[in-house]
């Protein structure tokens, strides 16, 4: 199990929020809908990922497991923020 967050914004439609999360070079479609995403470091190895993201109507559910998932969360936020404006970010208990 990893560390959860909600990522909360306003965003047009889930399509919208897939089509920046499919611009990362880190990340890597898991559904035919869009809307699960795995990310890992170059050379990542292995069945868990460094973190998960997944698009839900309030924004974004994400799981840092380790390795580089704190880095890839700043690196989501950052293009959310750009994307769509302000980002309300908290860890799940």
């Amino acid at each position: 199990m990893g560390v959860e967050y909600t990522l909360r914004f306003a965003h047009p439609d889930a399509a919208s929020v897939s089509a920046v999360l499919r611009r990362l070079p880190v990340a890597h479609e898991l559904s035919p809908s869009g809307s699960e995403f795995e990310l890992r470091a170059v050379g990542t190895a292995g069945a868990i990922p460094d973190a998960t993201a997944r698009v839900e109507s309030y924004g974004l559910y994400f799981c840092d497991y380790g390795g580089a998932g704190r880095e890839f969360l700043g690196l989501v936020v950052a293009r959310l923020v750009g994307e769509f404006g302000t980002v309300t970010v908290a860890e799940l208990e």
